[in-house]
């Protein structure tokens, strides 16, 4: 029997270059924006970035938005992302 691969709906990637935006979080660092905005910075990403506390301060989010020239841009960028110190979770 023959495999079938389906993408899922709503999950097709978009045409690159593209602005992209998304979320991500971290516990609370206070030169976490710095060190967010620095790490897109080395990877030549103009970004907006925007900061939003949580209401006990423990946690704070990030939204990223910028234009990402491929599909592997955009996964190497996630990936430092995450790497930072103190992250949850990223959307």
């Amino acid at each position: 029997m023959a495999e079938h691969h389906h993408e899922e709906p709503g999950r097709e990637l978009p045409d690159f270059p593209t602005e992209i935006t998304f979320k991500a979080i971290y516990r609370f660092s206070p030169h976490l924006m710095e060190t967010l905005r620095n790490a897109l910075h080395e990877h030549g990403l103009s970004a907006v970035v925007e900061s939003r506390p949580s209401s006990g301060g423990k946690f704070v989010s990030y939204t990223v938005t910028a234009v990402f020239e491929s599909e592997e841009r955009l996964k190497a960028v996630c990936g430092v992302v995450a790497a930072i110190e103190g992250f949850m979770t990223m959307f």
